[in-house]
């Protein structure tokens, strides 16, 4: 028996993505895997394929699928094999309307509780020293680990909803009479504002070879709300000089290994939505730009910087390029390495 594809929007919806099916050939959703709202993941349904401009997450059904369930391809194709009314259509499905998120002072109590109730593991553990942090650096960032299995999520679930309001809070919906979480397993990072709360969760996955950064967000979830694409800020927030790179923990290992520089870390070379408050905030007065090397020779990080560039300018702020050995992609990278010379 040859290889089955399987219809895009039936999988969507089957995935929790609310989908109206009225016989066009793209269908336009917010992105549940990077947080973007402004509807850029299409799925076409001639190909059957997705792509998010956005955040350029791609593939077909069965790998939507996957993403969404934390299933592997093959488990996610054998199961959606077995759906045997995957090829006829159905009505879409009519969930509540997404939710916008909650306060910061909610959202960072939530978070902190949840870290709180984490352990990192000695892989992770591991990993991070690697990259140049420190074991009290690592505490301080409070970075956690998130395993595997649907009952640890809903332990957890059950623990945070008994002592906060969830409503509005990415990375947990409401089913069947109880609030779930709604999180790939790996290293948690908490992204934190110009004043040090935790505005939210990004997932570093373990052994993904795509989408290796994932927000934790409900988007798409029964009663839930997605993240949006927040920056985290890393090091002295006195400073009026600062540098933006792309990434909350380069800027954590960048700012420890240069005694404290202020680092505003972009979820993505793209993501400068809330870049205008962040400065404002910081009340920064120099900015250097700190992309990773490939911006040399990627057309696409070169496009960032161009766009970067624009909307420095209309904060009025001078932006000036910070390069190093092209040997060392980034600028954490480079700083360990010279650390370590």
């Amino acid at each position: 028996m040859g290889y089955k594809t399987f219809p895009i929007l039936t999988v969507a919806r089957r995935s929790g993505l609310p989908v109206e099916d009225r016989g066009q050939r793209q269908v336009h959703i917010n992105c549940p895997f990077c947080g973007d709202r402004r509807r850029r993941l299409y799925l076409y349904t001639d190909t059957d394929q997705y792509h998010c401009f956005h955040c350029r997450a791609h593939g077909n059904a069965v790998s939507l699928y996957a993403r969404r369930t934390g299933l592997t391809y093959k488990d996610a194709y054998h199961e959606l094999l077995e759906d045997s009314v995957l090829h006829f259509p159905q009505p879409a499905v009519q969930r509540p309307p997404e939710r916008e998120p909650a306060p910061l002072d909610r959202r960072d109590a939530v978070y902190r509780a949840m870290l709180g109730l984490l352990p990192l593991s000695a892989a992770h553990q591991d990993n991070l020293l690697t990259r140049g942090l420190t074991d009290e650096a690592i505490r301080q960032n409070g970075y956690r680990t998130l395993g595997y299995g649907k009952e640890l999520r809903d332990h957890l679930a059950a623990q945070l909803s008994a002592r906060f309001d969830l409503n509005g809070i990415p990375g947990f919906f409401y089913a069947q009479g109880a609030w779930r979480m709604c999180a790939y397993s790996g290293l948690l990072v908490p992204v934190r504002a110009a004043d040090g709360r935790v505005q939210g969760i990004q997932i570093r996955r373990d052994n993904a070879e795509r989408m290796k950064y994932a927000w934790m967000s409900g988007a798409g979830k029964p009663y839930g709300t997605g993240a949006r694409s927040w920056i985290h800020v890393a090091g002295d927030r006195s400073r009026k000089e600062a540098v933006i790179t792309e990434g909350p923990i380069k800027g954590d290992v960048a700012s420890l290994l240069t005694g404290g520089m202020l680092f505003i870390c972009l979820p993505g070379v793209n993501a400068v939505s809330f870049l205008h408050d962040t400065l404002r905030e910081l009340r920064v007065t120099q900015v250097w730009e700190a992309f990773d090397m490939d911006k040399r020779c990627s057309p696409q990080v070169q496009a960032a910087v161009i766009r970067l560039r624009q909307e420095l300018k209309k904060t009025g702020i001078p932006c000036r390029m910070m390069a190093w050995n092209p040997a060392y992609k980034g600028i954490d990278d480079f700083l360990v390495m010279r650390q370590s010379a």
